[in-house]
């Protein structure tokens, strides 16, 4: 029912964007799309012509006997190797971007700004995620909902976990910056089930799988978008949806960072669009 209530109520469609990645990904699905279509009704017009043009007219004639058309069978050869090859370089240039985490937010989080990269988590049947400590050492932790700045690159490393291991497991050191040693800890215990973490309007999809740290990245305009797990995860596979929240920079800082306790109230303004700051 909850996939049902969402599917009926909230806007899921990567077609409606929410930031460049997905900008980006439209325009190679478009350029992909309108090629076949193209080609798809050449080739059809051609082989309806054929059909028609060179059809046997009376059952004792035959049809006439041809060796073909060279530069024609040449012509019809390269042309749609041109159009793949055109496609697949256009898909290959842009596929950095679309799957590497931007310098910028690597450098920050490397700086120890937080927030600039987050911990994605796995688990049955639940998402969680993971800004970065308090002062006093304190994992800073959403559920079900992820808060991120708008108009700015922001990071995920998504892992999975489920009891006996947990969401407060010791970060590895030496990685390349504090979030990315969190969540090598979580992956190194090798607890969990597989995940698929997918935001349709923000980015494509990435697998949280047990002992893996995965990577993905978007860059959200302020609002409201809708995800969910698309990996088949058990009995409560159809509960792990949850919900992106891109706030001003200023709204983002007090929503997650402004409790020294590192609790973060949904409920609070800070943590909305449409009032308080």
């Amino acid at each position: 029912m909850n996939l049902l209530a969402q599917a009926c109520c909230v806007d899921t469609s990567p077609l409606h964007s929410g930031g460049p990645v997905d900008d980006r990904m439209q325009s190679i699905y478009t350029a992909v799309f309108w090629s076949s279509v193209v080609l798809g009704v050449l080739v059809t017009a051609l082989i309806v012509y054929a059909a028609f043009r060179f059809r046997r007219r009376h059952d004792s004639d035959e049809p006439r006997q041809f060796h073909g058309n060279t530069k024609l069978e040449i012509g019809w050869t390269i042309l749609p190797l041109v159009v793949f090859l055109s496609l697949f370089g256009f898909t290959a240039a842009n596929m950095p971007f679309i799957n590497d985490i931007p310098k910028g937010a690597l450098d920050a989080a490397a700086a120890g700004n937080q927030g600039s990269v987050v911990t994605v988590i796995g688990q049955q049947f639940s998402w969680t995620f993971d800004y970065g400590t308090t002062s006093s050492g304190k994992r800073i932790q959403s559920f079900a909902t992820l808060y991120v700045p708008e108009d700015t690159d922001t990071g995920f490393y998504v892992v999975s976990t489920d009891p006996p291991c947990g969401t407060n497991e010791q970060p590895v050191s030496g990685a390349a910056n504090p979030e990315r040693g969190y969540a090598q800890g979580i992956a190194a215990k090798g607890c969990g089930v597989n995940h698929s973490w997918y935001v349709p309007s923000l980015a494509g999809q990435i697998n949280a799988i047990p002992g893996q740290v995965n990577e993905i990245w978007f860059n959200a305009r302020q609002g409201s978008y809708y995800g969910q797990c698309t990996e088949l995860c058990g009995v409560g596979h159809k509960e792990m949806t949850f919900t992106v929240v891109a706030l001003p920079a200023n709204k983002f800082q007090s929503c997650v960072f402004g409790s020294p306790d590192g609790v973060i109230s949904a409920s609070s303004p800070s943590c909305t669009n449409g009032g308080g700051s």
